[in-house]
């Protein structure tokens, strides 16, 4: 008996699921998931064994996402009145601890916010402002292809090959 490369029959999967034009992640995972309970789960579980610890990591990272997105939200100043109030009635949680909410530092570890060091803070900066300078390239991308296709699809106005040259121009 061969050993299966679970990777490749799940990628396979995911490409066949995928590839019939639009879609919504959550619905082709729940139907990818709901198959393979029934017809492959020697499948799933050994795929999900595989990929176990990457989807852990996607875990605690959103979760670090979130917890700063949720300090951002209760800094303004309406939002920092209504937690204040509630800290004072008990809730503990109710105003965000910044210097507990975690980042990846220079050397790859999440850290919290009191334990970075300027390099550290100097290397965060930096991450941002390139996914700022990314996000406002495919926005400005975007807007080009959009100025362009006035009805219809985008396919009904470019090939692959208009739209690498458009890319290129833009970059």
């Amino acid at each position: 008996m061969t050993q299966r490369d679970f990777n490749a029959e799940m990628r396979a999967i995911i490409e066949r699921e995928t590839s019939r034009g639009s879609y919504i992640s959550r619905i082709v995972a729940s139907e990818i998931v709901g198959k393979l309970i029934h017809d492959d789960p020697e499948l799933l579980h050994g795929w999900l064994m595989l990929d176990a610890e990457r989807a852990l990591t996607d875990v605690i990272n959103t979760r670090d996402r979130s917890a700063r997105t949720r300090a951002r939200y209760q800094a303004s100043r309406e939002q920092f009145a209504v937690a204040s109030e509630a800290h004072e009635k008990g809730d503990s949680t109710a105003i965000a601890g910044w210097l507990a909410l975690r980042y990846t530092a220079l050397d790859g570890t999440r850290k919290m916010l009191g334990d970075l060091r300027r390099d550290d803070l100097n290397h965060l900066a930096d991450n941002y402002d390139n996914q700022l300078r990314r996000l406002r390239f495919e926005a400005a991308f975007l807007r080009a292809l959009a100025g362009k296709v006035k009805n219809g699809t985008v396919a009904e106005h470019f090939t692959n090959e208009q739209i690498s040259k458009l890319r290129n121009s833009l970059s």
